[in-house]
């Protein structure tokens, strides 16, 4: 009677305890975070609507490249089996919530020894069946916020997986802006030999018949000899990036470098005036933490609740056996309702203790990464802007040295001028060339670690 008198207060009060709602909590933090309201979203919200890869990066051959990647990638295939894996992991959670059943049915046959004439004895075969039936009853919603959890972290899977299709998509698009580039240097270092030996040969003639000293010979065989060890990096450079970006792919590509443009005649991309706050919130990793930190709260108010009392309805031993030499059945039945009474239990109240502290880590853990990814934005921001002014500059003077070019070829043309004067001047706009171009990769460089650094993904 005292315990069934204790077990009723224990109940009442249990009902009149307000649980402290961790995921309430949690929401809040990560809403002061961003400094407002914030809602879980898989887009990039801005004002105009949904900003994706390919709204920014129009190229068809790119875009064809990354579909083809996303396509036959071992790599990516195998993050998404490792997804599948997850979600049926997700059963763990669940199953147990739910009513079990199970039913066992067999024969048995054996020898038997007697106490009277410690001789073993055949004994004709039997069969049974027996059945358990077992529910613990979701009183206060433990299961529930179980299966909460277990849908954050699903979920949060899902974003682990974006981020590794935005890692897998920027890896293609530099591999391939990286190929271009090399392309086009190739091509530009190569004119750049043709002149020079040109030019030796000039120079060459012009030694012979008395008129040029040795020294300018030997510089000329000098810079064609050191042009060439260029050429030769940059040729094995290209193949390298061809290579990677092939397994990228998950299929090797055409060496023969037909589908790769040359750099400069791509359209240089812009991004959008929008927030960069704003966008952040889209970041795959930024979402699998605020919900990896969800279900943390979640598994929190679980274990709150594994403290209270519970009800288990336990029905076992149904079944029957029958020996085959009389036909004799037996029946047996027990069960009942089975309350837990969790008066004294330092294991629960210890789990409680670890999955509060577990909540705190992440918690500081994602505040981190947050502060990260700002200052990663911000850095590539900064680089960014130093990259396009310094793109601005090298092509200003790719224009100024064209308009020297025009001047020399007309005064060869009017022979006042040497063809070796104007194939030397020729080499310093193509050298202007090579600079434009390297500054002009480095500006398509940092502009793809601005947008990865947005999270702006491809969207199927």
């Amino acid at each position: 009677m005292i315990l069934y008198l204790y077990f009723v207060l224990y109940l009442l009060l249990c009902s009149c305890v307000i649980r402290d709602n961790e995921l309430l909590k949690t929401q809040q933090k990560i809403s002061d975070s961003f400094g407002g309201d914030l809602s879980l979203k898989t887009t990039h919200p801005d004002v105009e609507g949904n900003i994706t890869f390919q709204s920014i990066f129009t190229n068809k051959d790119l875009n064809f490249l990354i579909t083809k990647g996303l396509k036959e990638s071992p790599d990516w295939h195998a993050k998404l089996a490792k997804l599948d894996l997850a979600i049926s992991k997700n059963g763990y959670y669940t199953d147990d919530s739910k009513p079990t059943l199970n039913i066992s049915t067999g024969w048995k046959a054996g020898k038997e020894k007697t106490k009277s004439t410690e001789l073993q004895t055949s004994r004709i075969p039997e069969w049974g069946t027996t059945a358990t039936y077992n529910w613990e009853l979701d009183l206060w919603g433990k299961w529930k916020e179980r299966k909460k959890e277990s849908a954050k972290l699903i979920k949060a899977e899902k974003h682990i997986l974006e981020g590794a299709k935005l890692k897998l998509i920027y890896s293609i698009a530099e591999r391939w802006l990286m190929a271009c580039f090399l392309k086009e240097d190739l091509a530009i270092m190569t004119t750049q030999i043709r002149n020079h030996n040109e030019a030796h040969i000039l120079h060459l003639h012009k030694y012979n018949a008395g008129l040029d000293d040795n020294i300018s010979l030997i510089e000329m065989e000098t810079k064609i000899k050191l042009q060439a060890i260029d050429h030769n990096r940059i040729k094995q450079d290209l193949e390298t990036c061809i290579i990677q970006l092939g397994t990228l792919l998950g299929s090797p590509l055409d060496r023969n470098l037909s589908d790769i443009p040359n750099l400069s005649s791509l359209t240089l991309p812009n991004l959008p005036s929008l927030v960069p706050s704003r966008l952040l919130r889209g970041r795959p990793d930024i979402i699998a933490g605020q919900l990896t930190i969800y279900a943390h709260a979640h598994r929190v108010n679980a274990s709150q609740l594994n403290l209270y009392p519970s009800i288990n309805l336990n029905l076992s031993g149904i079944g029957m056996s029958s020996d085959l030499s009389d036909g004799f059945e037996q029946w047996k039945f027990s069960g009942g309702p089975v309350i837990d009474l969790p008066i004294i239990s330092p294991r629960r109240r210890s789990q409680l203790r670890i999955d509060e502290a577990s909540l705190k880590m992440i918690d500081l853990e994602w505040k981190t990464s947050l502060l990260n990814a700002v200052k990663e934005i911000e850095t590539a921001t900064i680089k960014h802007r130093s990259n396009v002014e310094d793109y601005k500059i090298s092509q200003n003077l790719v224009d100024e040295f064209i308009k020297a070019y025009k001047i020399y070829n007309l005064k060869f043309q009017a022979g006042l001028t040497s063809k070796i004067d104007l194939i030397q001047q020729i080499n310093r706009l193509n050298e202007t060339k090579r600079t434009s171009l390297i500054h002009r990769s480095k500006y398509w460089k940092s502009f793809l670690f601005l947008t990865e650094g947005l999270g702006i993904n491809w969207l199927d």
